[in-house]
């Protein structure tokens, strides 16, 4: 498939496609919506990314068709895409119309939804991800959390794996004073309870992480190791053993303003709908999980070390996740959280 989705082909068609995109979005009233309207959408994913191609690309297109080509989903260009700090913001302003976000500190700003980035089980990210999108649905979280934006997907990526620069890990004794890169501090209690020294870095900063020799390795998902592009600078990856809950888990949320929803005709509003929720966040679960085993046998075949830990390792590695499971439960209730 090419590199340039569906959306960023309805950007790229022309400069009458464009002016009439302007209309649309700051020209029309809203008698237009009966006859078409354009969504502006925004993510910080690479366009090639496994979500861009795999996901966003024929979700569009199902939407496109199904709305006999009155829904378009018009892309922001890449280079445009805020950090995801930025994003929850333009769908509440209505810069953007529909943002993807990876939550980095969910914690901080989502505490309900972050309960699925703690260290549970999951046997992968598309069971995973149906579970979440039951939590979200359940405890109407986009009233209780997201400002009452509307909530078409979530999801909770793959595992996360120990990705090392240079020294295979056949035990979790010798991750003892490692310096492990992670994308948010969920699993800094984690680490440090295994004897690792967690290195809390943004997504952007990874690549000269591993590069100048700052940390040892990155504990991240498959999927999300291929998204960042770090996949050449490590040569050794240890799974967890077998039976064992995630260290953490990242975790994403595909939002819509409330007024860009209200503005659709009734048919349109049932095509969104339709295209929203349980299976939509199934589908994402199962781009992760296709692009992590993509991931790991891209590894394999360049030679890499991939191992599982061993079965001896797993009391201290359910030690480990049990404590940070009760602490964000005991984070959670008392803030009066249910």
């Amino acid at each position: 498939m090419s590199s340039v989705s569906f959306s960023q082909r309805l950007l790229a068609g022309s400069s009458r496609l464009m002016a009439i995109a302007a209309l649309l979005l700051f020209g029309f009233t809203s008698d237009a919506f009966a006859h078409g309207v354009t969504l502006k959408y925004q993510d910080a994913q690479p366009a090639n990314s496994a979500f861009a191609t795999d996901f966003l690309d024929p979700w569009a297109r199902k939407i496109y068709d199904e709305s006999g080509g009155r829904i378009n989903l018009l892309a922001a260009p890449r280079d445009a895409a805020s950090a995801d700090a930025d994003l929850f913001q333009a769908v509440r302003d209505r810069s953007a119309d529909v943002v993807w976000m990876d939550l980095q500190q969910p914690g901080a700003s989502f505490p309900r939804f972050s309960v699925f980035a703690l260290a549970l089980e999951g046997n992968s990210s598309e069971g995973s991800s149906q579970a979440l999108w039951w939590w979200v649905d359940t405890n109407d979280l986009a009233f209780r959390e997201f400002k009452e934006m509307r909530i078409l997907a979530a999801s909770r990526h793959d595992a996360p794996v120990f990705h090392m620069r240079d020294k295979p890990v056949s035990s979790l004794s010798e991750l003892k004073g490692a310096r492990i890169a992670i994308p948010n501090s969920d699993a800094a209690q984690f680490l440090t309870a295994i004897g690792a020294q967690p290195v809390v870095t943004a997504n952007s900063a990874m690549r000269t992480a591993l590069a100048e020799s700052k940390v040892d390795g990155v504990l991240l998902s498959w999927s999300s190791l291929a998204t960042l592009g770090l996949e050449e600078l490590v040569t050794a990856h240890a799974e967890a053993p077998a039976n064992a809950p995630w260290p953490y888990a990242e975790v994403s949320v595909l939002l819509m303003n409330p007024n860009a929803y209200r503005g659709l005709v009734d048919d349109l509003k049932q095509i969104m709908r339709a295209n929203s929720g349980n299976d939509v966040s199934a589908w994402i679960g199962k781009t992760f999980d296709q692009s992590a085993d993509a991931a790991r046998k891209r590894a394999a075949e360049r030679g890499g070390n991939v191992s599982t830990l061993p079965g001896g390792d797993l009391d201290k590695w359910r030690e480990a996740a049990s404590a940070v499971v009760n602490e964000g439960v005991g984070n959670l209730d008392a803030k009066g959280l249910k």
